[in-house]
């Protein structure tokens, strides 16, 4: 856990240096993606479900290859365990993403991978959301994805994430999830003013 920690001040503490520095071009994107989530309610017996949901995004390019991103997502599924309980999970969650150099392909479609770690909170609620009906916590996505352009302006995004939560359990209070999404993205630029 504390390499996680240390690993996410470093790469927030980049871009937020980075961010002092202001570009030639203002560039960001904003997504629209399905998710699935396979989460699990305590520890030892798997106890797995999964939550089918979306999310919204957007980023905004710092410098180079940074960008500073905010994110809002919401999964749901009828079968939480235990007892088949109703679970919603939702996010709010800002942090850095950082697109890897892509120096293997050529050409207007070639996929654009990128990193990131994304921190915030969550909330919970349903018949297995914690202590009582509804419940706020820490969450966090560390993980990444590729973008693959089909036009000028728009790609198609894949992405993987490792999804900490640290809700009431009745056990250790914390979740291992993982975070699948797939969806559209706008990618917007436009000259800075001098």
């Amino acid at each position: 856990m504390r390499s996680i920690l240390l690993a996410t001040t470093l790469l927030l503490g980049g871009a937020t240096a980075s961010m002092a520095q202001t570009p030639e071009e203002v560039r960001g994107d904003a997504a629209v993606t399905y998710h699935y989530v396979h989460t699990n309610a305590a520890p030892g017996e798997c106890g797995c479900f999964g939550l089918n949901g979306a999310g919204i995004s957007a980023s905004w390019n710092v410098r180079g290859g940074w960008s500073a991103v905010t994110e809002f997502s919401s999964e749901y599924t009828s079968q939480a365990t235990p007892g088949n309980s109703s679970l919603t999970l939702t996010t709010f969650l800002a942090g850095a993403r950082y697109r890897l150099p892509q120096l293997w392909l050529r050409g207007p479609h070639k996929p654009q991978p990128f990193a990131q770690v994304l921190l915030g909170g969550g909330h919970s609620g349903g018949g297995v959301a914690g202590v009582g009906d509804s419940t706020y916590a820490f969450a966090a996505r560390m993980g990444g994805g590729v973008d693959v352009r089909v036009s000028g302006r728009f790609a198609v995004r894949g992405q993987v994430d490792y999804f900490p939560t640290l809700f009431a359990n009745g056990k250790n209070d914390r979740q291992n999830n993982m975070l699948v999404g797939i969806g559209v993205v706008y990618h917007w630029s436009f000259a800075r003013a001098k």
